[in-house]
């Protein structure tokens, strides 16, 4: 086993959707693969960053629809499924970008705009990233919000974990929410933190840590719609797989 010197909010990420297919891309550094969801992420954190940069004034539903116009352009229909799957995708983003984005037209500019930052984790032993997407801070309250393309009640823990461990770490401070908006599916998940949460945060990461750092204990993702995108396909359904040891994401 070896040590583990850094995580990303990616890594993490990357190894909670499908260990097998993290293993391939990070530790045998195989050509990565790029699917419609990332890309729309990629998109969705355009419109968003640049919604907020915009003056209060023009922070309204017309300059939404605009930039959505803007950066949605730059997505070709031949990464989606189908030009069904391509539509509705736009449909969903559009209309629950307009309600949540829009919604934020009238409140001071975030403190933190798609800002990474990394710290070390002394309880950890790790190098830590996290990209706070938008957090807004005042003298009363601090609030983490993420708008998501879609989540799996896993990554929306991860999430939750590492925001609380950031928040505490490098801000010193307990967000008085951590909210994440799925725009597939238009849900706002809200999530409303207490100090006792830091320890669990830090037990959750340690978890993940050691878990990342023990490669003959990976499994093979049940998330057909993963699988059916992933280009290592062919080496999982090989009946056995042996994950030689390596030195992880130093």
């Amino acid at each position: 086993m070896n040590q583990l010197q850094s995580m990303t909010e990616e890594n993490l990420k990357d190894f909670i959707t499908c260990p097998y297919k993290f293993y391939f891309e990070l530790i045998e550094k195989k050509k990565k693969s790029i699917n419609w969801r990332q890309i729309v992420q990629h998109v969705v954190n355009k419109i968003v960053y640049s919604f907020y940069q915009l003056p209060e004034k023009s922070r309204h539903s017309i300059n939404v629809l605009r930039l959505i116009d803007e950066y949605w352009g730059k997505v070709s229909p031949q990464i989606f499924e189908s030009r069904v799957q391509y539509y509705m995708v736009i449909a969903k983003i559009t209309d629950y970008l307009l309600v949540n984005v829009h919604a934020e037209s009238k409140k001071t500019p975030p403190l933190f705009l798609f800002e990474k930052l990394t710290t070390y984790i002394e309880e950890l032993d790790v190098d830590l990233s996290l990209t706070f997407d938008v957090a807004e801070w005042s003298d009363t309250t601090f609030v983490v919000k993420k708008y998501l393309v879609d989540a799996t009640p896993e990554m929306l823990t991860l999430y939750y974990h590492l925001s609380i461990v950031f928040s505490e770490k490098v801000l010193k401070r307990t967000p008085k929410s951590i909210e994440v908006v799925t725009l597939l599916d238009g849900k706002k998940h809200v999530f409303i933190p207490t100090p006792e949460d830091l320890e669990k945060g830090l037990h959750y990461l340690q978890v993940m840590k050691v878990s990342i750092e023990d490669a003959s204990s990976y499994y093979r993702t049940n998330n057909v719609n993963e699988c059916n995108v992933c280009p290592f396909l062919k080496e999982c359904d090989q009946e056995s797989r042996t994950f030689s040891p390596k030195t992880y994401l130093s």
